[in-house]
């Protein structure tokens, strides 16, 4: 995540993370280490946080990596955060393809995406 932000940053976009990226709890969640991930993103109020954050943004980037067997996976919250960007009429950039997750692959496919094909130079230096 730290090149990415580099390179949009250098682009002249500005960048919103998770507060503060490198949280040891978010680390945490990433790597499957609670098993009880809601407590966690209760206390820490996650979700609003990210809401807030696609509000303030221009547009909503998901790094959409290979992860436990799930190539592009596009986990819940995640989901979620596209949910949150198509609504407010944000753009949705992915990565990489659409993960053929049966609970959702239609509904991210609806959301129309910009799939980068993992080239994040195709987002555009002025979004509208």
């Amino acid at each position: 995540m730290g090149e990415i932000k580099k390179y949009l940053t250098s682009a002249g976009h500005t960048v919103y993370l998770p507060d503060p990226e490198d949280d040891e709890h978010v680390q945490n969640i990433i790597n499957q280490c609670y098993i009880d991930t809601h407590q966690i993103k209760i206390k820490y109020d996650y979700i609003r946080k990210h809401y807030n954050q696609i509000v303030r943004g221009d547009c909503l980037l998901v790094a959409n990596y290979d992860k436990a067997e799930v190539k592009n996976y596009i986990g819940g919250h995640t989901f979620l955060e596209m949910g949150f960007a198509y609504v407010l009429g944000k753009p949705i950039y992915l990565l990489n393809p659409i993960p053929k997750i049966s609970f959702y692959y239609h509904e991210m496919v609806a959301m129309e995406p910009v799939i980068l094909r993992g080239d994040i130079s195709r987002i555009p230096k002025s979004i509208q």
